[in-house]
């Protein structure tokens, strides 16, 4: 035998999912571990092993590809719980990180709160050097005074170590020579170098992104190396793979020394699932929303792929890498319910988390949450949550909505729990607004992928409200990221600043730099094991209209370029600026700023084969009836409950709303007016009937 597994780690659940020799695809879930993580995923693979009959080293020893999504690196970040570090600049240049853009982020707000900063000023310093904006020496590197930089970091405490030098991404000789430096000086420091974490222009950009990496680098390092030795000495004897913000996954060695390229990896397992999706069911654009114990994501799928972005932030540093365009909020299961000092309801961002949990649970947890809402709105099967491992209690949930929420503002418990769940929604729904029409998409153009282990729930309202015409409920929906991890390829971003004009750019000079670029990546690619024919290379540029402050991404053709192809990138260049500022100026010059290069190695991809049909049969997957609110009822109404792992075997069959499809991990709400579909792949199609 031989199986595939992928690990998501939530802040209330961990989820795997694995695949083994039948193609068949399982689902395995267990609360998280904060106190450490690896708790979690020994839990998870434990239920797998003894799922297929296995003791836990012969499983792991069956294991072809393991894949981890990691939130350790994001928790570190918002939980400002890095390791003390060091940041070498330019001499007087060493307040950069703190000056930040020099504007508000919200000009509306008079007194904007800065986030802690991780690298407080005794710890930042300046070198004697200085290169000019074409990467000419002006002052030689000073190694004296390097030395004596370093040695004072070394006294005031610092394990790591960023070195951000001006100019250095055209010209690197001082930093690589200050890593030389500072290994010999001392040895145990972790060091990151700009020029090799982000090789563009903007100094502050580049000096958060190498700060971050520096501040989460050991703590990710020593996290994956103590998960390693523990999974070998367990029994696994292929090294595994961190899942990264980029869409990729990359090795141990590589998270380790780029740990800030996992600082927001935690839901773009998700969109590489949505992309997956959209090819297998023909369906190229989809706004996938991941709702989970503590966030909620959004991604959008436009025409089969998915947006990237180098606007990221974590923890209010900017991370300028190219990540997966994701748009987060603190709406969850576990997102607590409670009045603000004027008396209104609000609904999070704080989460129960995995403990104590939602009231619910039993754990402890003494907030109302959307969870509790759930339960008491009747959504929720208090004896099958989780399949019945964790046994819901009702009373618990009825006392917290009642307590803290429908007392103190006079209303009756079911109006004040329905009051939680409309207000998620509402939070949810203006974030799908964000990454649609905001971004110049109609959602009335997209279908709604629901994935999480609370999203379903919620899904059929969510597209009522923004407009969207159908939902798809994946029968992976609960651990759609895992899942989305098993189909990601190795992928390395590098990029370049190559300021020029499209009106007199040299073609020959685009190609040479994008030709070194790739020699890089494919380096890379070969040491960690990828055959050369499964290795491509995608090519992007930064570019802006002379003048502008920002630029915009641009997808260019990925083949040696010639004058012919400069036109059609201005020309999608003109495209894309008209859907994201509506507005463009075709007579204008237009400005290169950045050459950007994705180097991905090809892994192979799960298949998803077609259920063969035998009849449908819906009262064979009737399970019961119970009560659940709906608004279109004014209140209760006695709704049929269906047992979804035998509707999804059944292609063709049709249920109409209001209904209830309860699964292992899962529950889906569909609600009156609104009418489900099982497609050939066992996929829920929800439209309005």
């Amino acid at each position: 035998m031989s199986f595939r597994f992928g690990i998501d780690i939530g802040g209330t659940f961990t989820d795997g999912v694995a695949i083994g020799p039948s193609k068949a695809i399982d689902i395995f879930k267990d609360l998280s571990t904060p106190e450490d993580p690896s708790i979690g995923v020994f839990n998870v693979l434990r239920k797998a092993a003894t799922h297929y009959d296995l003791s836990l080293k012969e499983f792991l020893g069956e294991i072809d590809l393991l894949v981890l999504g990691t939130t350790v690196a994001t928790n570190t970040m918002l939980e400002y719980t890095g390791v003390a570090t060091g940041l070498i600049t330019t001499e007087g240049f060493r307040d950069a990180l703190e000056m930040r853009r020099g504007h508000k982020p919200d000009i509306w707000d008079l007194a904007p709160q800065r986030p802690p900063m991780i690298v407080p000023r005794y710890r930042r310093l300046g070198v004697k050097q200085r290169m000019n904006y074409l990467g000419e020496v002006i002052t030689p590197l000073d190694e004296q005074d390097a030395v004596r930089v370093i040695g004072e970091l070394r006294d005031r405490g610092v394990e790591s170590i960023a070195v951000c030098l001006l100019f250095s991404y055209i010209n690197d000789e001082h930093e690589q020579r200050l890593r030389e430096i500072i290994t010999k000086e001392y040895p145990e420091a972790y060091v990151s170098i700009s020029s090799e974490v982000l090789r563009q222009v903007r100094e502050y950009e580049r000096t958060s992104t190498t700060v971050i990496n520096s501040y989460v680098g050991p703590i990710v390092s020593r996290y994956l190396e103590k998960l390693r030795t523990a999974l070998e000495s367990e029994g696994l004897e292929n090294e595994f793979l961190v899942m990264q913000s980029n869409g990729g996954v990359m090795t141990i060695a590589f998270a380790s020394s780029h740990s800030v390229n996992a600082v927001l990896s935690g839901p773009s397992g998700g969109a590489i699932g949505g992309m997956f999706m959209a090819r297998t069911i023909e369906a190229p654009n989809l706004i996938i929303v991941d709702m989970g114990g503590t966030s909620f994501d959004v991604t959008l799928i436009d025409e089969g792929r998915y947006e990237m972005t180098t606007e990221g932030e974590i923890g209010g540093y900017r991370v300028a890498m190219p990540v997966i365009d994701i748009h987060t909020i603190g709406a969850g299961g576990g997102s607590i319910a409670h009045l603000d000092q004027g008396g209104l309801l609000q609904v999070g961002p704080q989460s129960a988390g995995a403990d104590p949990g939602p009231a619910c649970y039993g754990h402890g947890g003494l907030e109302p949450t959307v969870t509790d809402a759930n339960l008491v709105l009747g959504y929720l099967n208090e004896d099958y949550f989780l399949g019945g491992e964790i046994i819901l209690d009702k009373a618990a949930a009825l006392k917290a909505v009642e307590d803290k929420i429908a007392k103190p503002m006079g209303l009756d418990t079911m109006t004040a729990a329905n009051g939680i769940h409309k207000l998620t929604n509402a939070n949810m729904a203006d974030a799908i607004r964000v990454m649609s029409i905001q971004k110049g998409y109609d959602p009335r153009e997209f279908a709604l992928l629901a994935a999480g282990g609370a999203g379903p729930a919620h899904a059929v309202r969510l597209a009522q409200t923004v407009g969207l015409p159908r939902v798809i409920v994946p029968p992976t929906a609960s651990v759609f990221c895992a899942l989305g991890m098993l189909e990601s390829d190795l992928k390395h971003d590098y990029v370049f600043t190559l300021t020029d004009f499209m009106s007199t750019i040299d073609s020959n000079n685009l190609n040479s730099e994008y030709e070194r670029l790739e020699s890089e990546g494919r380096a890379a690619l070969l040491e960690e094991g990828t055959s050369p024919e499964d290795i491509r290379f995608e090519r992007e540029m930064d570019m802006r209209y002379v003048g502008q402050h920002h630029e915009v991404t641009v997808r260019i053709p990925d083949h040696k370029l010639s004058a012919k192809d400069l036109p059609e990138i201005s020309r999608r260049f003109h495209e894309t600026h008209q859907r994201l500022y509506m507005y463009n100026e075709p007579e204008a010059d237009i400005e290169t700023v950045n050459i950007r290069l994705t180097a991905i190695g090809l892994v192979t991809k799960p298949e998803i084969s077609k259920l063969s049909s035998n009849g449908t049969d819906i009262l064979g997957a009737l399970k019961s009836a119970r009560p659940a609110f709906f608004e279109e009822f004014g209140g209760y109404e006695d709704t049929p409950v269906y047992d979804g792992a035998k509707l999804r075997n059944q292609p063709g069959s049709k249920v109409s709303g209001p209904a209830i499809i309860e699964e292992f991990t899962t529950t889906t709400v569909v609600i009156p007016e609104w009418g489900c579909t099982i497609d050939d792949f066992g996929n829920l199609i929800i439209e309005r009937w």
